[in-house]
């Protein structure tokens, strides 16, 4: 009976142990917050789970509705990529049928390049020639809408969020370049050449380079307008005004290169007839998006790869809408409650996306419980990858992460495994604070080093 008693005191003093060590992590956590100095006026919401067990750690403002970010493409990636399937291959096939019309269907290929697509012709003609009839472009996989409810007139000329299209081509993205010619004066390139004009107002002889670009598209949408100082030659990355023009263009300059010649020039969007046949297509991997999306947050990839999961899973052309309502039954099936979240896209940058960090950690832990979680965790950014690179370095190969970042909202969420052997899902969210995103991510940085330490 003594032995029992000695085991039973044993057991319970283990668990005050492990008790004591939760709240002494959390008193820092605590203290963390309040030297931030911004709890005041801004939001902190934290949700730290057990990732296995479920059990909570510590939680703060863990209802409410906040601004993921892109912390938001954790959840719909893997919504979409278990749609797709991890063998999944965005297509652009090239077909033709019994009246000699050719017929480009597109796949919405993030990853589609100016060398493919004119690969790809080179086959076409020397497979079928290079006379045709009518050339038709399938562009239905996904809806006209290039940019989602809640994006804003600014982002038009931000190169993280080039506008989502069927036609997406090279990232939808081309380079100014800016070097002296030798009147001491700055010539302005634009590579690859595309329908769009640079006006330049760039000065030389700076001490740094000082650059800001502008694009009114309200006004001339083909215009860029650069303004600034260089020390020495620079090269900017601008989102283009519109993919499908962008596309007809290197379409037409391949064309001629390659002299194939159509009877109507006009660029038509059909829909592919079912008898049409296949002559050759270009096929990219999934699995090369899965690290620009949770590694390098690729807003195009992740934008487009949710809208064609919609489209894949109820034979529809996709879009925001379709994917909004694939994401919350695919989440309600892994039994979590989404009725009071608001999806507006598949990436993070709408306004309009809501969502609190006790349905981001409980998405973790069931995401954590599932078949494919592995493979999923094997494409997430550690720290030394893509938005982490000069992150956290100390704990490469014991966190998991995805950071977000707009206008004063930051957030990271993900997997740590601590030192105590456990792993926990984290989410921190911080949103109206007028402190830089540097400040920010140091606090953000030091919550996940007390975690991994516990």
């Amino acid at each position: 009976m003594k032995n029992i008693y000695k085991i039973f005191g044993l057991f319970i003093g283990l668990i005050m142990f492990a008790n004591a060590g939760f709240a002494i992590s959390t008193g820092k956590i605590e203290k963390q917050i309040k030297a931030l100095g911004i709890e005041d006026s801004a939001t902190i919401a934290i949700s730290i789970k057990n990732a296995k067990t479920g059990n909570v750690v510590m939680e703060q403002n863990q209802k409410k509705l906040l601004h993921p970010a892109s912390v938001l493409k954790l959840f719909t990636t893997f919504a979409a990529v278990d749609t797709l399937g991890y063998e999944y291959f965005y297509k652009t096939g090239f077909y033709t049928d019994n009246e000699n019309n050719l017929y480009i269907k597109l796949g919405a290929d993030p990853l589609l390049t100016t060398a493919q697509l004119k690969n790809a012709l080179q086959k076409v003609k020397e497979t079928s020639g290079k006379s045709f009839k009518n050339l038709y472009i399938d562009d239905s996989i996904i809806d006209k809408k290039e940019f989602a409810d809640g994006w804003i007139w600014d982002d038009e000329i931000n190169p993280y969020t080039p506008k989502v299209s069927s036609y997406n081509l090279d990232g939808n993205l081309v380079k100014a370049n800016m070097s002296k010619n030798e009147q001491g004066l700055m010539d302005v390139t634009i590579t690859p050449k595309c329908p769009m004009s640079v006006v330049s107002y760039i000065k030389a002889g700076a001490k740094e380079n000082v650059i800001k670009m502008e694009r009114y598209a309200w006004q001339s949408p083909e215009v860029v307008e650069i303004y600034g100082f260089v020390k020495s030659p620079v090269s900017l990355v601008i989102p283009i005004s519109s993919p499908r023009r962008y596309f007809i263009y290197n379409l037409e300059k391949i064309l001629d290169e390659q002299g194939i010649k159509f009877t109507n020039t006009m660029y038509t969007s059909k829909l592919l007839p079912q008898d049409a046949k296949l002559v050759t297509e270009i096929a990219n991997p999934i699995t090369r998006t899965l690290p620009l999306i949770l590694q390098g947050s690729s807003n195009l990839a992740a934008e487009t790869t949710t809208k064609i999961a919609a489209a894949q899973k109820y034979g529809s052309t996709g879009s925001v809408t379709l994917f909004s309502k694939l994401f919350k039954d695919f989440y309600n099936n892994l039994g979590l409650e989404t009725d009071n979240i608001v999806i507006a896209d598949g990436c993070g940058v709408s306004r309009k996306n809501l969502i609190y960090a006790d349905w981001i950690s409980d998405a973790l832990n069931k995401i954590y419980d599932s078949k494919n979680f592995e493979k999923f965790k094997a494409y997430m950014a550690q720290p030394g990858d893509g938005t982490l690179d000069k992150r956290l370095y100390e704990l490469r190969g014991d966190a998991w992460l995805k950071t977000g970042s707009l206008s004063n909202i930051s957030a990271i969420a993900g997997y740590v495994k601590s030192q105590d052997g456990n792993t926990y899902s984290v989410v921190l969210m911080e949103q109206n604070f007028t402190k830089t995103q540097q400040e920010i991510k140091a606090f953000e940085d030091e919550i996940i080093k007390l975690i991994y330490s516990r």
